[in-house]
């Protein structure tokens, strides 16, 4: 099979729903997932798994990953923006230069991500969980954070302008330059 017939197989298969995707996750575990710049703008895909798959630059703007699976994704210059990732498992993920403006992050798992350089310019954050994750340089201008929590992150140089940090778990973490 083509690489480019692989890659449009596997973006058909993920919009026919996430229990079809799941099922095939679940019997294919060492199969790599190369979904590099695929369009999966507007697209319902709650519960999915895509855990340790390619989504780098993928345009995954308003689409609906609630209680998706991203553990080890590698999401950087994904265009997330208006997406809802509530209760998202993002855990370990590389998010560096993504777009999640306007993103729906409540109760998401951030623990460990990389999110260097990322935008997060008015997104809902609120109990997000960052602990031990890297957001360097990142832009969170606006951005919900009430009940967030953020022990042991690196927050180097990361715009926060207009942001409440009232209620928000700040333990250990290097506000160096913010």
């Amino acid at each position: 099979m083509k690489p480019d017939s692989r890659e449009t197989d596997l973006q058909g298969m993920l919009l026919g729903g996430p229990e079809a995707w799941n099922q095939w996750r679940d019997q294919n575990p060492t199969c790599s997932v190369d979904l590099f710049k695929t369009n999966l703008s507007n697209a319902i895909l709650r519960g999915v798994n895509l855990s340790e798959a390619d989504l780098r630059k993928a345009k995954l703007f308003r689409a609906d990953f609630r209680w998706a699976r991203f553990w080890h994704a590698d999401l950087r210059g994904a265009n997330l923006k208006g997406a809802n990732l509530y209760s998202a498992n993002l855990s370990g993920a590389n998010l560096s230069g993504a777009d999640l403006s306007n993103a729906m992050l409540y109760c998401a798992n951030l623990r460990g991500a990389d999110l260097r350089g990322a935008i997060l310019n008015s997104a809902n954050l609120m109990r997000a969980d960052f602990s031990n994750s890297d957001l360097r340089y990142a832009n969170l201008i606006g951005a919900k954070l009430r009940g967030a929590q953020f022990e042991g992150a690196t927050l180097l140089c990361t715009d926060l302008l207009d942001i409440n940090l009232s209620g928000v778990a700040l333990d250990g973490v290097n506000l160096i330059e913010v």
